[in-house]
């Protein structure tokens, strides 16, 4: 995982991500915070959880939660199983405070290598609930990409403690 410093030591120094799209809009995050990538296929939901918890899924024996971030980056649209043209979503298995959890996305687009200069402040227009999770913008083909900032969405948001004991499901 990158430390602080390294942001504001070396600004030359290269830096890869995870492209991603969410109803059309692109986002990016460390390739560092990736653990695997896999297609989604459901989850069981949790009662009483917070609206962008999708609920959980087994990874090789382990419940992890599934965070929906169409709910989390408000796009207003309900998620599908799949996109437009039928391809089923796909699930980001990220480590948030140590564990893992996955990050639920239309699709997966390309690693890009970049500098921390490619990272555009946001424009305070944009609200205080956007700086919250991304730490700026790319430019990447012409397209403005969202740089999320894993730490931040780690501290912002609230997940269930999922132990064996905890997480029986039907």
């Amino acid at each position: 995982m990158l430390a602080s410093s390294n942001r504001h030591g070396d600004q030359q120094q290269a830096l890869q991500v995870l492209t991603f799209i969410v109803n059309g809009e692109a986002y990016a995050l460390p390739i560092l915070y990736v653990m695997e990538i896999r297609i989604w296929t459901g989850g069981s939901p949790l009662p009483s959880a917070p609206p962008y918890l999708k609920g959980v899924m087994n990874l090789r024996g382990a419940m992890i939660p599934v965070i929906d971030m169409h709910v989390i980056f408000d796009t207003g649209k309900e998620h599908k199983a799949e996109n437009e043209r039928g391809v089923p979503a796909a699930v980001i298995i990220v480590e948030l405070r140590g564990e893992p959890a996955g990050l639920l996305v239309d699709k997966v687009q390309d690693i890009v290598t970049l500098t921390y200069d490619d990272i555009k402040p946001i424009p305070t227009a944009a609200g205080q609930e956007t700086h919250k999770i991304l730490s700026g913008l790319i430019t990447i083909k012409d397209r403005i990409i969202g740089h999320l900032d894993i730490d931040a969405f780690s501290r912002w948001i609230e997940l269930p403690s999922l132990t064996n004991s905890e997480a029986v499901l039907s």
